[in-house]
């Protein structure tokens, strides 16, 4: 099945190579800029002092080569961390690059002590308490017949799976919540000083937090991940310490709250504007995981990472100086035209569905991506099934949590029949 999207209104192709990707506009809605980016090799943006990487085989040979672009550093657009802001970090954990942030061979290291943790047998045996929770959340606001779905069913969705698989109390929600958003928000580039330093004082809160979960395990081992990590060794010589296991977790607190939270919210958005697919994906719900997979596409939850190159080198026929950030738009290279016919249409028959960079791709591909497909094919398996005639409520505004890395709605109002 095909719909076509409105077009977006088309930039110049000059002046899109000297937009400022950090405008507001752009940020809320990319993908006419991106477009324009596509038709041109990588260009420099002179505001941020880093390369755009927008085309899909341009992305593949960035992903693809660690050992010329590194992953260590920050993935978001903040290059040094404000004076301000390291003062308040130097109270708590000394940084630790870890699965996210770190060059192989270290990375492989790390990427080794949580795969065991995400693999298919142990995600197989979460689906029951997920599609139970799932239908939890639904029973919460059913009778009422209307939802903002971010708030009262994507947020708390992914959440409570994470709070699960770490072995975490499902009361600690709000402060989980609290946490990610305060880890998230810094890497967008949209914070002005003061929201950075708040954003740094609540990641000690976080850091207090689980060094005290940390040392109950030790006192006390149970079956959850928390436990096995504080009985990990790295490479076989000391366990980690608190700091290490912190940095750990929040990356993947971060990951699999953000993708999951803006895919669910996202891909009910596509589907109210495209209701032929839904009633499609309603009659034969077998297709969802192949929707999941094109919303993952036509949607990044993540739009872009960042990258350093470690020496000079080309991509896309442009010079790359050694030392130079690239912005690897995973958004933009999944509506790559070149790569993707009709790429910004849905359509869940495309011959390559599964083509698409939104979990990255190479060493670096997200360790959680079999979690998160579980986790929208059950939400949607479970929204679909018991919410009948679902409709944009009045009052929507569809605007975005401002963020060059991220994308999700801030709510979306729904109202539908039982």
């Amino acid at each position: 099945m095909k719909h076509a999207n409105s077009q977006e209104a088309e930039i110049p192709t000059t002046v899109a190579a000297n937009i400022n990707p950090l405008l507001p506009a752009v940020v809320e809605c990319p993908f006419g800029y991106f477009a324009q980016l596509r038709r041109q090799p990588p260009v420099f943006v002179s505001h941020g002092r880093f390369f755009l990487i927008s085309r899909y085989d341009d992305v593949r040979q960035v992903l693809l080569h660690p050992e010329v672009f590194s992953s260590a550093g920050s993935p978001g657009v903040r290059r040094k961390l404000p004076a301000e802001v390291v003062r308040v970090m130097a109270r708590g954990f000394r940084p630790v690059p870890t699965v996210q942030t770190i060059d192989p061979p270290a990375h492989q290291r790390y990427r080794s002590l949580l795969s065991k943790a995400f693999s298919s047998r142990r995600v197989a045996r979460l689906e029951p308490d997920i599609r139970r929770l799932a239908h939890d959340l639904v029973d919460k606001f059913i009778d009422e017949g209307r939802v903002d779905l971010v708030a009262q069913f994507a947020v708390p969705f992914p959440l409570t799976v994470i709070a699960m698989w770490l072995g975490l109390p499902v009361a600690d929600l709000p402060r989980l919540k609290r946490w990610s958003d305060a880890a998230a928000a810094p890497l967008g580039g949209m914070l002005n000083r003061e929201e950075e330093i708040e954003c740094a004082e609540i990641e000690l809160e976080a850091q207090e937090y689980f060094a005290a979960r940390l040392e109950e395990r030790r006192r006390e081992p149970r079956d959850d991940i928390l436990t096995d990590l504080c009985r990990a060794h790295l490479d076989g010589n000391e366990p980690l310490d608190n700091g290490e296991i912190y940095y750990l977790l929040i990356q993947l607190l971060v990951a699999g709250n953000e993708s999951v939270r803006n895919l669910i919210s996202s891909a009910m958005l596509l589907l109210l504007q495209h209701p032929a697919h839904m009633a499609v994906v309603r009659a034969q719900p077998a297709l969802i995981p192949k929707f999941v997979e094109e919303a993952l596409r036509i949607e990044s939850p993540i739009k872009a990472f960042f990258r350093v190159a470690k020496s000079d080198t080309r991509v896309g026929g442009v010079e790359i100086p050694a030392g130079s950030r690239v912005a690897v738009l995973f958004a933009s290279a999944n509506r790559d035209e070149s790569h993707f016919s009709n790429p910004d249409s849905l359509d869940i028959d495309r011959d390559n569905l599964s083509d698409h960079l939104a979990f990255g791709l190479g060493i670096h591909y997200c360790l959680g991506a079999a979690l998160a497909r579980t986790e929208a094919r059950i939400a949607f398996e479970v929204l679909l099934s018991r919410l009948a005639d679902i409709r944009l409520a009045p009052g929507n505004e569809l605007t975005h949590t401002p963020s060059f890395i991220f994308r999700g709605l801030k709510a979306l109002h729904l109202e539908f029949s039982t």
